[in-house]
C-alpha cells in the first residue's frame, strides 16, 4: 500500500492555514464606536457599518454588529436573519 501525504479536494492543491490568511492588515479596520449611555451596547460611527451598533453585553452575540429597530413600542437588535426582543424597561 501507498502512503497518504496529503488530501485535495476537486483538484486543486490542498493549502496550509497559513496560506488561507488574508492580506488585510489592522490598518484596513477603520471603525470607532461610541458607547451608548444606559445600554450594554455601543454606536459605530464611522466605517463601513456606520449607524450599526456592537452588542458589549458580554452574552453570546458579544462583539456582533446589528440594527436597532423599534417597532410598536419595542426595541429590537437584528443580527442579519435573527432578531432579538429586548426586554421593555419600566415606565
Amino acid at each position: 500500500m501507498s502512503e497518504i501525504t496529503g488530501v485535495s479536494s476537486g483538484g486543486s492543491p490542498a493549502t496550509s492555514p497559513a496560506a488561507k490568511q488574508t492580506k488585510k492588515t489592522s490598518t484596513d479596520f477603520k471603525e470607532h464606536l461610541a458607547r451608548v449611555s444606559g445600554h450594554k451596547y455601543a454606536k459605530i460611527t464611522d466605517g463601513p457599518r456606520k449607524g450599526m451598533y456592537v452588542n458589549q453585553s458580554g452574552n453570546d452575540r458579544d462583539g456582533d454588529a446589528f440594527k436597532l429597530v423599534s417597532r410598536g413600542g419595542h426595541e429590537y437588535h437584528v443580527y442579519g436573519k435573527i432578531v432579538v426582543r429586548v426586554g421593555d424597561t419600566p415606565s
